[in-house]
């Protein structure tokens, strides 16, 4: 054991915590100090000093912005731009935001920034430590509430928030809506004893995982209903799937599906409208048994 000063103290103290620590001379929009940058952005304090220095000749928009791409995911700028807000207010800022390491990959890390006056002019102090854990903990949970226990298809729920988000991307794919259903499945658990039918229901799960591969969204409606959004990019050839999928049977019970099915125009993303769509032409499939039903979304 030996003595150490202050700063060693201090970066001992960082180091032990997983925590980095940074200082701005507001003003100037000049990054003063950065300690212990290893633990969160895998580099050195000096490398991010040097890089930040070109950024503070910029006007203060281009600044923020210029800070925010080094550093902070695209999604992230607002939040990062609301704390800044805060922070010039004279108010302290806690916020969550994915900051970039050196390999380029994005992590969650938790920022806790205050202001202070020194000689009159406005100074930030910075805290970062890595909360991606905690964030894999809740993703995870998320997930979990999402899944249908039994098939671990996505339930309605979670189903529909996937589907809402896939179809909010700009830009994005041109996607199918269908809708499954499973011709006289109470015939198989009245016969045969709901063991059976679930084993029915697993094996038809199987099977759309089959042939609606990721990143098409599985999701059971309930019951002995299913739901798929899937991309596609030749009409003829996800209704050549689509017929594939309907011919290939759950034996030795020789179940058959019924198909109801839309494409959804590039300029509508209503969720609600989508699956009324294709439950109509579910509908109108279940009537004949065993076939596949399109119907347009008006």
């Amino acid at each position: 054991m030996h003595s150490v000063n202050y700063k060693d103290y201090l970066n001992l103290v960082l180091k032990g915590a997983g925590l980095c620590l940074f200082e701005v001379d507001v003003e100037k929009q000049r990054y003063v100090r950065f300690e212990n940058a290893e633990a969160i952005y895998q580099v050195s304090g000096e490398k991010v000093l040097s890089d930040l220095e070109e950024f503070s000749s910029l006007t203060p928009d281009a600044y923020m912005k210029a800070v925010s791409d080094y550093f902070v995911h695209p999604d992230d700028h607002g939040t990062v731009a609301d704390a800044f807000g805060k922070v010039l207010n004279g108010q302290q800022a806690v916020y969550d935001a994915r900051m970039k390491c050196g390999t380029g990959k994005y992590h969650w890390c938790r920022v806790c920034a205050t202001p202070y006056m020194r000689e009159d002019k406005l100074y930030l102090i910075g805290v970062v430590s890595d909360v991606s854990n905690l964030y894999d903990l809740i993703l995870k949970e998320k997930e979990k509430n999402m899944k249908d226990t039994f098939t671990e298809c996505y339930n309605k729920n979670g189903f529909k928030e996937l589907c809402k988000k896939f179809l909010d991307k700009n830009p994005r794919p041109s996607y199918a809506f269908i809708m499954i259903d499973l011709d006289d499945f109470k015939a198989i658990n009245d016969n045969f004893g709901h063991e059976t039918g679930d084993k029915v229901l697993l094996e038809t799960v199987k099977q759309l995982r089959e042939f609606f591969p990721r990143p098409s969204l599985i999701g059971r409606f309930g019951g002995d209903e299913f739901m798929v959004l899937c991309p596609f990019s030749q009409k003829e050839l996800l209704e050549e799937t689509i017929n594939h999928f309907m011919e290939c049977t759950i034996p030795p019970y020789s179940v058959k599906k019924s198909v109801g099915y839309t494409f959804i125009p590039d300029d509508k993303i209503d969720y609600e409208e989508i699956i009324k769509t294709a439950d109509k032409a579910l509908y109108t499939a279940k009537q004949k048994k065993n076939c596949a039903v399109f119907s347009s979304i008006s």
